[in-house]
């Protein structure tokens, strides 16, 4: 079977939800593996993937048409290296505007390239409208609901994120106590280099790590077994 190339574009049509956090994590998530990655900060005038991970990260806009073509050229590479997107909600809809416009789910397929969008759920009605237009406008594309507990009430409205076809179930992400976070969100912090030094493997960080890590690796299983299911199917 032809090896793939997933990418994965974190995103909301809400701020300040914790998509950022997500994308670092998802970063290094293949860096631990020693695996290559790119990943790209599309967040107009608030740059912040790049700031955490600049050795890994490209700042990216589509704000222009030059600036389009740059960016899904290189989601579309067929070089079997992960991407990461990390997807502002000022871009959300343009972004998927021009997804539709050039067509790249057909040309991903033919170049064995496998998005998945991981979406920031939140109880705001903007968040609902949209993921239900992903939903509508992709039915092709792998669509996961990503809850945070960090965010209020996150158990009250996942029913408004009902899983796809492609995509599966939500994904949790676990809550981080705001002591925890303010140590994450520093601009030096590294998972990776944390998780060499510790020796508390029982920490609150390290048991996160453990959860979201685990999480990531089912998403890639999704994404294989989305890509062997039809094959499967017409073997039987």
């Amino acid at each position: 079977m032809q090896r793939r190339t997933p990418v994965f574009i974190v995103t909301s049509s809400r701020p300040r939800v914790g998509k950022t956090l997500v994308a670092r994590a998802l970063t290094e998530y293949f860096c631990a593996q020693r695996r290559r990655v790119a990943a790209f900060d599309v967040n107009p005038d608030e740059f912040k993937l790049i700031d955490h991970l600049p050795a890994y990260t490209a700042a990216a806009s589509i704000g222009d048409t030059r600036g389009e073509m740059a960016l899904f050229d290189q989601l579309v590479a067929e070089d079997e290296v992960p991407k990461v997107v990390d997807l502002g909600n000022a871009p959300f809809d343009r972004f998927f505007a021009v997804m539709q416009q050039i067509d790249f789910l057909a040309e991903a397929r033919r170049r064995a390239v496998v998005p998945m969008v991981l979406f920031i759920a939140d109880p705001d009605e903007r968040a609902r409208q949209g993921y239900a237009m992903l939903r509508d406008r992709f039915p092709e594309l792998p669509l996961v609901p990503l809850l945070n507990e960090n965010i209020p009430q996150f158990a009250r409205y996942h029913a408004n994120f009902p899983p796809t076809r492609r995509g599966g179930e939500p994904l949790k992400i676990p809550a981080l106590s705001p002591v925890v976070r303010s140590v994450v969100d520093r601009p030096n912090f590294s998972f990776i280099a944390y998780a060499g030094k510790t020796t508390d493997t029982t920490s609150e960080l390290f048991e996160w790590m453990r959860k979201v890590f685990i999480g990531f690796r089912e998403l890639e299983v999704r994404i294989l077994l989305g890509e062997i299911a039809p094959q499967l199917k017409h073997s039987a």
